[in-house]
């Protein structure tokens, strides 16, 4: 039995290589899907998509303003970012994949972070209105209905809809706190009292990446929605932000200024949910890449139990592909 199920996903696994839908890179293969990102590669902060294997690279956006902060809506078809195009305040806009048809969502002095809900039908975001204070709201898609929240930046949605993660300064120092959606029960997640941003929550709602400031260089770290069993993910000495979960988990894609050259700014990289470095994914360049966020249909998969060996034998069969 557990010969035939094999088989199966030797078939199965060497179908999608040889049409092309996977690549393969030191062991480990992943559906091919999508990064949005934002570079400024051609001088300003512009949004920019490439495949999950760093190929395909695609500019969505060109103007003389700064465009950043893109989040992929849950159905694949918008693409929420934030953009200082109106006057020079940076508000949240939401457009097609292809970045046309951009239209304004909100007004506010500063707001950032979009962050859209599982079900697509909400935007979170970090919203300071009037130039005082930051707070977490929650708007309809459209942009209608905003609603302030609580205190605080850098919202995450569970993945059930019911809760966010977000940072807030409430106890001297930038920690991790999760509320739930009606603003109830507020809870905090991490208490060690040193700088940290951009908590994502997990697909499989368990965990929460976030940088941190704990060594000497910023690193990635994971931590237990419950706030325990905190865990570093990097180990180098470079500056390691804004973590993305892959669909599926098994994979974070996060900026990083590892190996880069004098003059050269941060890139995207990639590795495995448990820390395990792949492989960096754009392109070297002189300016920096920030904020990945993966499309939602990207599935990963990984060789386990006695299934290791049919990897040896894709390679055989598709030496060259990626």
């Amino acid at each position: 039995m557990r010969f035939g199920r094999t088989l199966m996903s030797f078939i199965g696994l060497t179908a999608l290589l040889l049409s092309g839908e996977l690549w393969l890179r030191d062991g480990f293969a992943a559906q091919k899907s999508q990064i949005v990102f934002c570079s400024t590669r051609d001088g300003n902060s512009e949004i920019y998509v490439m495949d999950s294997d760093g190929g395909n690279l695609q500019r969505l956006t060109a103007n003389q303003v700064d465009d950043g902060d893109p989040a992929w809506s849950p159905d694949g078809k918008r693409i929420a970012f934030v953009s200082n195009r109106n006057g020079g305040f940076f508000q949240i806009y939401v457009m097609d994949v292809d970045g046309k048809n951009p239209i304004r969502l909100t007004e506010g002095v500063w707001d950032s972070n979009p962050a859209w809900s599982p079900d697509g039908q909400k935007i979170a975001f970090s919203s300071n209105p009037d130039g005082i204070g930051t707070h977490i709201a929650v708007m309809d898609a459209d942009g209608k209905n905003p609603l302030q929240l609580i205190k605080g930046q850098q919202p995450s949605w569970s993945p059930d809809g019911d809760r966010l993660a977000f940072i807030s300064r409430r106890d001297r120092q930038d920690e991790i706190y999760v509320i739930g959606v009606d603003g109830a029960g507020l809870k905090r997640v991490t208490h060690d009292l040193v700088a940290k941003g951009d908590p994502l929550w997990s697909p499989d709602g368990g965990r929460i990446a976030y940088w941190s400031n704990h060594e000497k260089f910023i690193q990635i770290y994971v931590v237990g929605a419950d706030g325990k069993n905190r865990k570093r993910l990097t180990h180098n000495q470079a500056h390691n932000m804004w973590p993305a979960w892959s669909p599926d988990g098994e994979t974070i894609a996060y900026v990083s200024s590892k190996g880069i050259d004098i003059g050269v700014r941060e890139k995207i990289h990639l590795m495995t949910a448990d820390g395990k470095y792949l492989r960096q994914l754009s392109d070297n360049h002189n300016g920096g890449d920030y904020k990945p966020d993966f499309g939602p249909t990207g599935l990963a998969v990984s060789p386990t139990s006695n299934e290791i060996t049919i990897w040896g034998e894709l390679k055989k069969l598709a030496p060259n592909l990626r």
